[in-house]
């Protein structure tokens, strides 16, 4: 039996996808060298003001007329630097030629017309953007950092991300100073199936003590170290640098609950991040507060969210105190991916990672409410459709779990109501993230997960978040004792 050769089982890219990929390389590489010119005439200034001082010094100033005169210095060297950028430039001679900036001022600032436009670049699909800061908010004990463990381990070895989209391989970053190296990051990198010779653990900084006049390390700090995590990133080649947790690397001296302490952190931070086109994932624990809109659940300052375009939540799942739920809590790029799954396992030397279970349709407000009360006899209902092969009718259901057919029938059709199960066809229920329903949903082109009868209310928006506008099984959640 003839076989093919391995050029002829890989897929070779189409024409527009080569013209795409070629696009992107020549946009990323205009970016770097306006990076670099921009960087040049910096240093061109700086030569200039520094020659200037020296000539002051040489010739008897004091260091107090030096400072005076320095602002009057720094004005020469821009104007020095933009004649001579305006000298090697054609005049415009359009006709509709555009003002030119004043040549007093820096040329930072430019027209939108000058802006090249281009897609959203993602790390992960939805969920994880390039150049831009990511949020993971979540409780202890609910698997964030092995959650980030996990992708660190896809985008080490370029491997299919939790949800089935293709990876960008390439080096990872990570502090995590709370964890050991040796016991902990490597094991549970190495058991998600990690190529631990792509990451880079960047937890202690050699620094010089001025006042001391003495080298020393110290923990990564995030208010004082950018430009070496920025050195980092452009020597490994780095896509994702992982932060983990914010508390421990934020700096002594920043109070992550003033508004203007973080900005003057995560602005250059949210910079860097888009020059050097990599993601920064960062980890966060959730406060205690009691507020269902997941924006305020975050600890410190609402800044943090504020500066990061994509937010994600990892929550106890409602019903099952074995699994867990990734949801996207803010999105300013795309629209919301679905929620996730999840459970955390141990391989056979007992070093816990992630196993993905598939899509749900938990709301926000049900993940943040916690445990639930219901009653016995829900409960009772729950279990009887989870363990079910398949949906079950108002009668088997009676029978299953010993009560009336009518009390049954009534519970289900309030159940469905609160958003607690789902119904496959009429008559038939089942649990919101049962394999059969799942199945079904992957089968169906139009996304429909269930069919309703008109009689029965099925489906009310998430009134904590206006941007998601797509359309959800689930309702608000709400306890029912």
């Amino acid at each position: 039996m003839e076989t093919g050769s391995q050029d002829e089982k890989t897929p070779r890219p189409t024409m527009r996808e080569a013209i795409k990929a070629l696009n992107e390389f020549i946009s990323l590489k205009g970016e770097q060298m306006k990076i670099l010119k921009r960087e040049k005439e910096i240093e061109k200034k700086n030569q200039l003001v520094a020659a200037f001082v020296e000539a002051m010094r040489s010739n008897g100033a004091s260091d107090r007329s030096i400072q005076k005169a320095l602002p009057g210095l720094y004005e020469f060297a821009k104007f020095s630097i933009s004649k001579r950028r305006s000298g090697n430039q054609a005049p415009d001679k359009s006709e509709n030629p555009q003002p030119a900036p004043d040549s007093a001022e820096e040329m930072l600032s430019f027209f939108l017309s000058e802006v090249e436009t281009q897609e959203v670049h993602w790390l992960w699909e939805k969920r994880v953007p390039l150049g831009k800061i990511t949020l993971l908010d979540g409780d202890p004990g609910m698997g964030k950092s092995l959650l980030a463990i996990n992708l660190a381990a896809c985008i080490s070895t370029g491997r299919p991300m939790p949800d089935g989209t293709p990876a960008k391989q390439g080096g990872v970053i990570l502090v995590a100073p709370e964890d050991g190296a040796a016991d902990t990051l490597r094991p549970r990198l190495e058991a998600a199936g990690g190529d631990p010779s792509h990451v880079l653990l960047m937890n202690i900084i050699e620094d010089l003590d001025a006042k001391k006049v003495k080298v020393s390390d110290r923990p990564f700090s995030l208010s004082h170290d950018l430009e070496k995590l920025e050195g980092a990133i452009k020597r490994t080649k780095a896509v994702l640098v992982i932060l983990d947790p914010l508390t421990a690397i934020l700096g002594h001296n920043i109070d992550a609950s003033r508004d203007q302490d973080v900005r003057e952190v995560f602005t250059p931070l949210a910079q860097m991040a888009e020059r050097t086109n990599c993601a920064i994932l960062i980890i966060r624990h959730l406060s205690k507060g009691a507020s269902v809109n997941a924006l305020y659940r975050g600890a410190g300052s609402i800044g943090i969210i504020a500066a990061a375009r994509l937010g994600l939540l990892v929550a106890q799942d409602p019903y099952d105190e074995n699994r867990r739920v990734l949801a996207t809590t803010k999105n300013n790029l795309s629209l919301k991916a679905a929620n996730l799954s999840y459970k955390v396992v141990g391989n056979a030397s007992g070093i816990p990672y992630i196993q993905w279970l598939g899509e749900n349709n938990y709301t926000l407000p049900t993940l943040l409410d916690g445990e639930t009360s219901m009653s016995l006899e829900r409960q009772k209902i729950l279990q009887a459709l989870k363990d079910a092969a398949g949906p079950l009718s108002p009668q088997q259901v009676a029978e299953l779990t010993g009560q009336k057919y009518t009390s049954a029938k009534l519970t289900l059709n309030r159940m469905l109501k609160a958003g607690e199960i789902a119904r496959s066809h009429r008559g038939m229920y089942t649990t919101l993230d049962h394999p059969s329903l799942l199945h079904k949903r992957t089968g169906n082109n139009t996304g429909t997960t269930a069919t309703a009868d008109t009689t029965d209310t099925l489906v009310t928006s998430d009134t904590t978040d206006t941007t998601d506008t797509s359309v959800k099984i689930v309702p608000l959640h709400a306890n029912h004792r």
